[in-house]
Formats: structure tokens, C-alpha cells, sequence
């Protein structure tokens, strides 16, 4: 699937653990990760939550958030809306450059809304 092939070029490229797409409902579209160990499909089910939560939040200003990273005590996630209510959502080490990832999970957003036309 393309959608699995764009989370994969995101996460070398990013040096991420692994990525996930999702819909609003929480099921999962594609996902991928450097490790067997390491479950997208659930990171991505729980962030997916926190992605919902500032939107609602966002909207009582009128707004519509478009990105959030997450830093713990040992991880980053990043998460970004795609159009039409899905999300995609980056897992990676605590010490990875946000920056990079978050370009490089933008330019990876706009592919994925290209394939979806």
C-alpha cells in the first residue's frame, strides 16, 4: 500500500521508531515501524485522542490545530491532522530532532493528502 510506503520514507528519514495513520474513529489506514516491539496501532490510538481533545480546544478560538509534539521523559511523539479528519503520528527517540521530523512529517502529510486526491 502507498500510505505504508510513505510512513516508512517518513521514518528513515525522520530517524523515527515508526509511524501510524489513522482515521477519525481510531482504525488504522497504514502503519510501520522499525520494530516488532514496538505497537504503532496502539501509540497511534492514544495520541489520536490527544489530537481530538486540542482540536475541541483550539475551536472555542475559532482554530483548528494542525500539529502537536509530545516530549517524555524517554520519547517524542509528533502529531499531524491530514485532511479530511485523519492524523498521522510519529514515534521517536527522546533525544531526535523535532524540527527535522516535523518537516519532514509535513512534506510526508502532503504526500499522503495528494495520494488521497
Amino acid at each position: 500500500m502507498i500510505f505504508t510506503e510513505i510512513l516508512k520514507s517518513l521514518s528513515e528519514k525522520a530517524n523515527a521508531n515508526g509511524a501510524v495513520m489513522m482515521d477519525k474513529d481510531g482504525e488504522i489506514v497504514a502503519s510501520w515501524s522499525k520494530s516488532a516491539d514496538l505497537d504503532m496501532e496502539l501509540i497511534g490510538a492514544h495520541y489520536e485522542i490527544v489530537l481530538d481533545a486540542a482540536n475541541e480546544a483550539a475551536s472555542g478560538c475559532g482554530g483548528k490545530v494542525s500539529s502537536i509534539t509530545i516530549s517524555t521523559d524517554t520519547a517524542k511523539i509528533a502529531i499531524l491532522a491530514i485532511k479530511e479528519e485523519y492524523c498521522l503520528v510519529l514515534a521517536l527517540d527522546r533525544a531526535a530532532p523535532s524540527r527535522k521530523a516535523m518537516l519532514e512529517a509535513a512534506r510526508a502529510v502532503e504526500k499522503i493528502e495528494e495520494e488521497m486526491g
